[in-house]
């Protein structure tokens, strides 16, 4: 993997921060992550259950080893065979300024049942 050539810039800006803000700039940036993650899963077209959630570990944690995403693999697909798993849930997105969980708007399935 590349080295993030703004790496350098952020550390020293988040150095300079109290720590009120740093953990403040940490849940935004975690915030946008797992938004673009979710972005290219939906954008990935149809996938089962199992693969979904391996497509979201792979860009979340891209050093892994093969050997712990196996066990992961494995594991996964055993509770999902079992019913007790059925997939990844989209994360709930919080406000960086309060850390309090930010409403999800209804989607189109959602709303029909409601």
């Amino acid at each position: 993997m590349r080295p993030d050539p703004g790496r350098d810039l952020l550390e020293a800006r988040l150095a300079s921060m109290t720590p009120d803000a740093r953990a403040r700039i940490s849940m935004d940036l975690r915030a946008r992550g797992l938004a673009l993650v979710w972005d290219q899963l939906d954008r990935a077209g149809s996938l089962g259950p199992v693969e979904q959630a391996l497509f979201l570990i792979d860009r979340l944690y891209p050093e892994m080893p093969a050997i712990h995403r196996e066990q992961i693999h494995r594991r996964l697909q055993t509770e999902h065979d079992a019913g007790t798993w059925r997939g990844p849930q989209r994360p709930v997105p919080m406000r960086a300024d309060s850390g309090e969980r930010v409403a999800r708007p209804l989607t189109d399935a959602a709303a029909r049942r409601s």
